[in-house]
């Protein structure tokens, strides 16, 4: 697999450069994965890897498991975009995103870097352990959102969750684990009024 760092960038914008310090990023999504980088300036010199493999859900990002028991500002992060999952989730592979969708839900990743990189050992422990829990990752997974939102991704976030509820044909979309339920009383991630209504007020 072809990847995009820094050593081999080619001529682009001094706000999107400064932001491939420590990144390993597969070209073929480097576009859209380097628009969403250059809206979260704090993460410049954080170490993220991004890799492409078979997996059930669709992206995911954690902290590298070495890295959890370092400093907060020596930790590195995986981003893992999956390119064969389910027949249910066809449609939400990365691959068949539009850009801006693209753009929309790295913001969403990158989102869990920062959450990730603001937790120190103890937090981070109980964060693996609040997994467990579906309410936690309601809490977690909108929050995220929040975070991709206040960071100026909130208009490709909103085209990102219309595609998502187009093709589940779901209001309220929990996420891969509930792929298969009818639950609709929980907005685990925001739905397209709620993110055009925070954008409108300012967060």
């Amino acid at each position: 697999m072809a990847e995009y760092s820094y050593a081999n960038t080619p001529k682009v914008n001094k706000q999107v450069k400064d932001t491939l310090v420590n990144k390993i990023i597969p070209a073929s999504f480097a576009a859209p994965i380097n628009k969403a980088l250059a809206h979260y300036p704090e993460l410049k010199n954080t170490k993220i890897t991004w890799r492409i493999k078979h997996a059930y859900t669709p992206l995911t990002t954690r902290p590298s498991f070495a890295s959890l028991f370092k400093a907060k500002s020596k930790r590195s992060y995986i981003i893992t975009i999956s390119d064969k999952t389910i027949d249910t989730l066809e449609h939400l592979l990365y691959k068949h995103l539009t850009y801006d969708e693209q753009v929309g839900i790295m913001g969403h990743e990158l989102g869990h870097v920062v959450d990730f990189s603001n937790k120190n050992m103890l937090q981070s422990a109980r964060s693996a352990i609040g997994h467990l829990s579906s309410k936690y990752i309601d809490r977690m997974e909108y929050h995220t959102d929040m975070i991709c939102i206040q960071h100026g991704l909130g208009k490709q976030l909103e085209e990102y969750s219309t595609y998502v509820r187009t093709k589940m044909h779901v209001h309220d979309w929990r996420g891969v684990d509930n792929v298969y339920h009818n639950d609709q009383t929980h907005e685990r991630y925001m739905n397209p009024e709620t993110i055009e209504k925070l954008m409108h007020s300012g967060h």
